[in-house]
């Protein structure tokens, strides 16, 4: 990924900031990018919500 392709997924995932933990329900959550998944991970009781695949907008390059 360029710069570019990482600023653009950092701004989509950002919509998941602050969603209820499904585990203790605390809004003290920040979402993650992990090998293409958007993970969810909560500050306060430590869980984690996979929340699904993030959209590519460009193909992979080698």
């Amino acid at each position: 990924m360029d710069a570019n392709q990482v600023a653009a997924a950092h701004r989509s995932i950002q919509q998941f900031r602050h969603t209820p933990c499904r585990e203790c329900q605390s809004r003290q959550t920040v979402p993650l990018l992990y090998e293409g998944a958007v993970i969810v991970s909560c500050e306060n009781c430590g869980g984690a919500t996979p929340k699904g695949r993030l959209a590519q907008s460009a193909p992979a390059t080698a």
